[in-house]
């Protein structure tokens, strides 16, 4: 039975005065030498505190009321000081305003004496170079008199006494989340940060489905596993879930775990093994608690172990390190334990990484790394506006690799930016030369992304660019990938969720905001791989033996006269194309496309398809790529590597 880290029972209860959270705490008991210096130097002045009071732990999407309470230290509060109050993913609550008692976020602000108060709130633009990851922001600056030492200043947020239902908080769980609190003690327009602020807990909703994930690979006789979540309706693992599983499966032959009755250890998840297939072929496992079912990922059993194990992962995703949530530890632990992940990576921003919190990463990876059950990669993101080169996540075999900062975004008063002596690059070119000095044997690639900077096709070095990632949280962007391969770039094709909350390997994938009809699920990438080893699976993607999904576990084999996806042949006549696919569900549509365009199509509108094809254009005068796209009813999808022509 696994128990993972980063779920806790329900609590509601009423918060005195204070609920904090260390500085340190949040960085993974990691310091950060330009923020905790800013903090001594608050300490110093006496700029005060910030308690909270309201409910210390929250259901997702529900609406809350918090009270903001900051109490003048003995450096009070001059006229033209105040507060700045920074928080993460605010996006995905109701907006603070001012203006409307009966709406949601409605937001009130007692001042001592009653004095005017003068209160901001951005999300974006304002605080974005200064506060970056916490830029979305309430600023409360006090004009005339300020605050004496000992005052107090109230802010509620999600203020229901003039109608308002209070204020929405979002969608998915995060054991810390905190109201960053800034105060400007001098008028000065210098905001130094608090040692502790007040953070509340975001739990799941109630479950409302399971789910249930295992190795897309089996051997007769030998064990394996499958991984059940119970989810809420927002795809949240689900803790309060306490049903009694039982599992069944498609294999008449197979040796199954016993049923397992769910507490609260098991947070909402539990993996059960050893499970024992007896039969070959496509097999998959149900499991039911009587009142919800769920039906594995195909798993495809053989007598022999496969030369290639087909091996899923997630390479792109943010912790509190950069623009994220949570903990590098609790990021590894979510996609091994929640998701059942074969293999991930943390990629943090890299312009928000300070030297203690990127060696920490590197420690955290490491350790986590272990061949034959879970593999981690050392990553991070290089960050440019897209006429720089765009995003660009950078990916290393090795077990300490350097790390390569951007001008993009760097701003010296972000005390949560590098700001150590070595050179930042301008334009990914100057990310590309420094990788392709670090390339001795397979062991660094460089992927461009559509991302909040969209990937520049302008810029490419074969030598470290081999992947292009073309499914994430941000969109489904095959018509912006296809710009790289037209020109020319043989590039293999991958995904990944490029989640900013915390749970590699699930979440949303092009998100709504209407959360009862949201899309639930997430990018990941297939990987054929000879061993379930970091050093295999590096290998097989920096050779492009990978394929894009748009969540679901597909099974998709797609050769050439018999070579595997990301291949290079040369040819006088048309080479044999074959497609075998195994759904999740019904197949709707398997589209093989040459140089980006269909050029043959089957509708299966079954589980199973296979596809034998010769193209009777082919010329072997000129040079052209092919892959296949598989489409679900469902509407899941799945794109395979290309394979390149002369």
């Amino acid at each position: 039975m696994m128990r993972p880290v980063r779920f806790v029972t329900v609590v509601v209860f009423a918060a005195v005065l204070p609920i904090a959270v260390r500085g340190a705490e949040l960085h993974g008991e990691v310091p950060n030498p330009y923020e905790d210096a800013a903090v001594e130097k608050g300490r110093q002045l006496g700029i005060g505190s910030m308690g909270l009071e309201g409910p210390g732990s929250v259901e997702v999407l529900s609406h809350q009321t918090f009270t903001l309470q900051y109490t003048a230290g003995r450096a009070g509060i001059r006229p033209g000081g105040g507060l700045r109050i920074g928080l993460r993913h605010l996006s995905n609550w109701s907006a603070p305003q001012r203006a409307d008692p009966k709406a949601e976020g409605y937001m009130t602000i007692e001042a001592p004496e009653g004095q005017p108060v003068r209160a901001t709130v951005d999300f974006r633009n304002k605080y974005f170079a200064e506060y970056f990851a916490w830029h979305n922001m309430i600023e409360v600056v006090l004009p005339d008199r300020g605050m004496k030492p000992g005052e107090t200043l109230r802010m509620t947020l999600g203020d229901t006494s003039g109608g308002s239902p209070g204020m929405r908080v979002q969608p998915f769980d995060e054991t810390c989340f905190v109201f960053k609190t800034f105060v400007d003690a001098l008028g000065e327009g210098k905001y130094l940060p608090l040692g502790d602020s007040p953070a509340i807990e975001i739990v799941a909703a109630e479950p409302v489905r399971l789910s249930v994930v295992m190795p897309s690979d089996a051997v007769i006789g030998q064990p394996t596993w499958c991984l059940v979540r119970a989810e809420d309706r927002y795809g949240n693992p689900a803790p309060r879930y306490r049903g009694s599983i039982g599992l069944t499966s498609t294999d008449p032959k197979s040796v199954l775990p016993k049923g397992h009755e769910f507490t609260g250890d098991d947070g909402g998840v539990y993996r059960f093994e050893p499970l024992v297939m007896g039969s070959g072929g496509v097999q998959t496992v149900s499991v039911s608690d009587g009142q919800w079912s769920a039906v594995s990922n195909p798993v495809r059993a053989g007598k022999e172990k496969p030369e290639e194990l087909l091996l899923w992962g997630d390479l792109h995703g943010h912790t509190l390190f950069s623009d994220g949530r949570g903990t590098v530890e609790e990021y590894y632990d979510f996609a091994e334990n929640v998701a059942g992940l074969d293999f991930c990576a943390v990629s943090d921003h890299a312009f928000e990484l300070v030297d203690a919190m990127w060696e920490h990463t590197k420690k955290v990876t490491n350790r986590a790394n272990r061949p034959g059950r879970f593999v981690t990669f050392q990553a991070y993101e290089w960050s440019g506006n897209t006429p720089l080169g765009g995003d660009h996540n950078c990916y290393f075999l090795d077990d300490d690799p350097p790390l390569h900062r951007s001008t993009n975004y760097y701003c010296p008063d972000n005390l949560q930016m590098g700001h150590d002596p070595a050179p930042k690059l301008e334009r990914v070119s100057d990310v590309l030369a420094a990788l392709s000095k670090h390339l001795t044997d397979k062991n660094v690639i460089c992927i461009p992304h559509f991302g909040g900077r969209k990937g520049n096709p302008e810029y490419h070095d074969p030598k470290v660019q081999r992947l292009i990632e073309i499914f994430s949280e941000h969109r489904r962007s095959e018509d912006w990938a296809t710009t790289f391969l037209a020109r020319g770039y043989r590039l293999g094709i991958m995904a990944s969720s490029d989640g900013h909350f915390g749970n590699p390997g699930h979440g949303y994938l092009r998100p709504t905001y209407d959360w009862e009809q949201q899309e639930i699920g997430m990018a990941a990438v297939a990987v054929r791989a000879k061993e379930h080893t970091r050093e295999s699976i590096f290998r097989a993607l920096y050779d492009r033996h990978v394929y894009a999904t748009s969540g679901d576990r597909i099974v998709l084999d797609f050769t050439a006269n018999g070579q595997p996806m990301g291949s290079e042949l040369q040819g006088t006549s048309a080479p044999l194309l074959e497609v075998e696919a195994v759904g999740t569900a019904a197949i709707a549509r398997i589209e093989i496309k040459k140089n980006s365009a269909v050029v043959h199509t089957i509708e299966p509108r079954a589980v199973q398809a296979a596809i034998e094809w010769r193209d009777p254009d082919f010329d072997p005068a000129r040079a052209c790529y092919y892959y296949v796209r598989i489409e679900q009813e469902n509407g899941e999808e799945a794109i395979s590597s290309p394979i390149w022509l002369n």
